[in-house]
């Protein structure tokens, strides 16, 4: 059922790619509406900066729109989505000379109405965690990537990345204790 759900999801993708690709702004729209989370988990998971990361979605959907006429219709959609928005963190992350967990900016990941001891909690939190378990974490809670998503983006086996998340939930709640 699960890969049928995926697979519908592709198609779905692929038409609205088809769609765009004829100047349909509705189809578009949708794309956005559809992905903008995803796009922004995995953006925040590399760049670990919300601005940076809002910045890095709407690049994505400036380069799909650009280059849709590229997209080979294979039913992957979001690995070209993907691949896209890694290029372009990346790329960031070569003009800035990397960036580290300290420089995370107090929005990041969190709701800006908690307090500034709560948003600190959590950067202490995190910097608990190594960068590949980090990157999990952010991707999964504020991506609402499903692990296979998260396998498939970090070209990992699913049993690693689970193992991953799991050993950092594990290192957050010790570390909340």
């Amino acid at each position: 059922m699960k890969n049928g759900i995926e697979k519908l999801n592709s198609k779905l993708i692929e038409n609205l790619f088809l769609k765009i690709s004829q100047n349909d702004e509705e189809a578009f729209h949708e794309l956005y509406t559809l992905t903008k989370s995803s796009i922004y988990g995995y953006s925040l998971s590399i760049l670990k900066n919300h601005e940076q990361s809002l910045d890095n979605m709407q690049e994505v959907f400036i380069k799909i729109y650009e280059n849709i006429d590229s997209y080979k219709y294979q039913g992957k959609p979001m690995n070209w989505i993907f691949t896209i928005t890694k290029s372009l963190a990346l790329t960031k992350i070569r003009k800035q000379k990397k960036i580290t967990i300290s420089e995370i900016d107090e929005n990041t990941l969190i709701n800006p109405d908690i307090s500034v001891e709560d948003k600190a909690t959590i950067k202490i939190l995190l910097e608990s965690l190594s960068d590949e378990e980090r990157q999990i974490i952010i991707m999964h809670l504020i991506g609402k990537l499903k692990h296979i998503e998260i396998a498939n983006i970090l070209e990992m086996k699913l049993s690693t990345v689970l193992s991953k998340y799991h050993r950092a939930i594990k290192k957050l709640k010790e570390e909340w204790r």
